[in-house]
């Protein structure tokens, strides 16, 4: 059997990804994001419902019982909701990377009719 790869990544990154409430820095989401799900996922991938389940789904499955809605966080308290999961979960979460099967074109996810720039070397 093959070594699975694995990584640790901050409680409040995993719940961040899972709820849609930011706790941290969107480069650490996009980050733990790209790791768990396995493949690159560009900036606008993130609004493709489909996709945005698939994630939340892959964090509970690796995570049973994270929060995937949190209520009642603002820019003044989220400290507090951090160090809240933190006592409840742990500050890190041992997270496997995925098998990229839910890969996008770079192109995916865009919005008919509205322009696409392709710039070539």
């Amino acid at each position: 059997m093959a070594d699975i790869e694995t990584r640790e990544f901050p409680t409040a990154v995993v719940v961040s990804l899972s709820s849609g409430i930011a706790l941290c820095e969107f480069s650490a989401i996009h980050e733990f994001a790209e790791f768990l799900m396995g493949h690159p996922i560009w900036t606008h991938h993130f609004a493709d419902k489909a996709l945005r389940e698939a994630m939340r789904r892959a964090v509970e499955a690796q995570c049973p019982g994270m929060p995937a809605k949190l209520s009642g966080v603002t820019a003044d308290n989220y400290r507090e909701h951090i160090l809240g999961l933190e006592a409840a979960y742990g500050p890190t979460q041992t997270i496997r990377k995925g098998d990229g099967s839910t890969a996008m074109s770079p192109l995916g996810g865009i919005p008919e009719g509205k322009p696409v720039i392709v710039a070539t070397p």
